[in-house]
């Protein structure tokens, strides 16, 4: 089996840059595919490979990289099957799954391994082979066997990415997988990438700290070049909720609590009626910069009421407000962005105030990414929104923005209705105009629902302490406490911005959606960090 492998090596490296790229080959024979049925590491193993992997590139940057064409993976046994079959071999597998349920074996990882070629070397994290992994491996081999041939081609393959041909040590190596690799010959392990000999050495020397980590799922793969496994084709795994997230620990924490408060009879069941999940919405649901959107609608709420205000020219901070000075603005601080609010938001009946935000976020365009504001709300979030109501949770925004201007767009976009939506009030009156009952709203602020005023909010119209809680910045700090401070199963999630080329990258320096105290105590109080960059794959949703 190494020598197979030391073979395949020898083929990436050629690849990776020491020859020149084959062409690819035409395919000879689509009626076989090369399949690799694995199991799926949970969040812990895939990323402490993903991290091994990352230190490899650094240092091998030509090496490949553990992303949609190769996913990390035990490999259970790689065989060639018919096409036409391939619907037995699944059906195969899953009978095989429900009688061995591999999702509840605990496996362990006892250090690094690798495969030396020249210069180069092939490095994996070694999983300890148990006898119901042993058992596992015989069973699937077992119920695979009336749809396997001895023999493939490269068609049997999913083409390269980069337009090389398949190798012939990858096709030996399926080939010749069951007798060199199975039983006594299992070699369970997950390849994490190709780095300098020096480097691989120096990794393989370092202290390694044993894991253990769970299956996730049962999977087969069509393989692709180096026995990658490049194309799932099918899994036990039920439908993923959260498919834009990348599979880290952030996204493992979120399906692990869920699942654990709604499980029946468990430990940390929560009663469908406690089930309370709240989110602050600027920077949490949606773009909060470079402008957060209400301040926007306020600016041109301004031009569009200063016909009828000319003293504004001269008097701050409608002045800067005018000449689009948003530095002018922060610098006038709280007070002057409040007076601008008051000014822009009252004298309007409930009624038509609803009107001009409805006309308002339908036409107004964030200037980055020129779509609509409600088109710059986070894709992962969606999700984590759909997956809790579908799980029985009842989700509240908490936010410092205006409830009235949410509550017009919120249900439409997030699935939030308008009695879930809690937020900032400016005062209103009742009022009959013409005979009719109107609320009218004034220039004056009812309730800031920002920093502590937040918790203060969900007491006086929740009225019962949240199991979840999600926030991006300081001002959701108590939230936060007061959310993972009751009894029983609590959760805490910040979303940190750290990706610069898809959206902003910004915490502690930040005038908007500043995050200092609240990142800093998070590791103590037990709270998810999610980086946008490391975490989500996908930022908005699709056009």
């Amino acid at each position: 089996m190494r020598s197979l492998l030391a073979a395949m090596l020898g083929a990436a490296c050629l690849l990776a840059g020491l020859a020149p790229v084959v062409p690819a080959q035409p395919p000879a024979d689509a009626g076989v595919t090369a399949i690799d049925v694995l199991l799926d590491p949970d969040a812990v193993m895939a990323d402490r490979a993903g991290a091994a992997n990352a230190r490899l590139r650094g240092d091998f940057p030509k090496g490949f990289a553990l992303d949609a064409d190769h996913a990390p993976h035990v490999t259970i046994v790689q065989r060639y099957v018919r096409t036409a079959d391939l619907e037995k071999v699944y059906s195969a597998v899953a009978k095989v799954a429900a009688d061995e349920n591999p999702t509840a074996l605990e496996l362990r990882a006892t250090g690094y391994y690798d495969i030396p070629f020249q210069e180069l070397g092939l490095a994996g994290i070694v999983v300890r082979p148990t006898p119901e992994l042993l058992r596992l491996q015989q069973k699937v081999i077992d119920a695979v066997a009336p749809y396997t041939v001895a023999k493939g081609t490269g068609a049997a393959f999913a083409p390269d990415p980069t337009g090389a041909a398949i190798n012939q040590p990858t096709i030996d190596y399926v080939a010749g997988f069951v007798p060199a690799g199975s039983g006594a010959k299992y070699n369970p392990h997950v390849t994490v990438g190709i780095g300098t000999r020096a480097f691989v050495d120096k990794l393989k020397a370092e202290p390694f700290d044993s894991f253990t980590f769970k299956p996730r799922a049962v999977s087969v793969y069509q393989l692709g070049n180096f026995g990658t496994a490049q194309k799932r084709l099918w899994t036990s795994a039920p439908a993923d909720p959260l498919p834009s997230w990348k599979d880290t620990a952030s996204k493992g924490a979120v399906l692990a609590f869920v699942a654990k408060t709604t499980k029946a009879g468990g430990p940390d069941f929560v009663p469908p009626a406690e089930r309370i999940a709240v989110f602050d919405n600027d920077g949490t649901l949606w773009c909060e910069q470079p402008i957060v959107p209400q301040l926007v609608f306020a600016l041109d709420r301004v031009k569009a009421l200063a016909p009828q205000h000319p003293e504004w020219a001269d008097k701050e901070p409608f002045k800067a407000a005018l000449a689009g000075d948003v530095k002018a603005l922060a610098a006038g601080g709280t007070k002057g962005v409040v007076e601008l609010m008051m000014a822009t938001h009252a004298g309007n009946t409930t009624t038509e105030f609803e009107a001009i935000v409805a006309a308002w976020i339908a036409a107004a365009r964030h200037p980055k990414y020129d779509r609509p504001y409600t088109e710059t709300v986070y894709q992962p979030m969606l999700e984590v929104l759909s997956h809790l109501r579908a799980s029985g949770y009842k989700t509240y925004i908490v936010s410092g923005g205006g409830v009235e201007f949410m509550r017009v767009w919120a249900d439409r976009v997030y699935g939030i209705p308008p009695e879930q939506v809690i937020g900032s009030t400016i005062a209103t009156e009742y009022q009959e105009r013409d005979g009719v009952p109107v609320l009218v709203r004034l220039p004056r602020l009812d309730f800031n629902d920002d920093k502590g005023g937040k918790p203060v909010a969900i007491n006086k119209f929740i009225g019962r302490r949240p199991v979840m809680c999600f926030g991006n910045s300081d001002g959701d700090y108590e939230m936060l406490r007061y959310t993972t401070a009751g009894a029983g199963p609590r959760f805490g999630l910040i979303v940190h911005h750290t990706d610069a080329a898809r959206e902003y990258a910004y915490d502690r320096t930040s005038h908007i959606g500043r995050l200092a105290r609240a990142l800093d105590e998070a590791p103590a109080r037990g709270w998810s960090v999610v980086s946008m960059k490391d975490d989500w794959a996908t930022m908005f949703p699709p056009r």
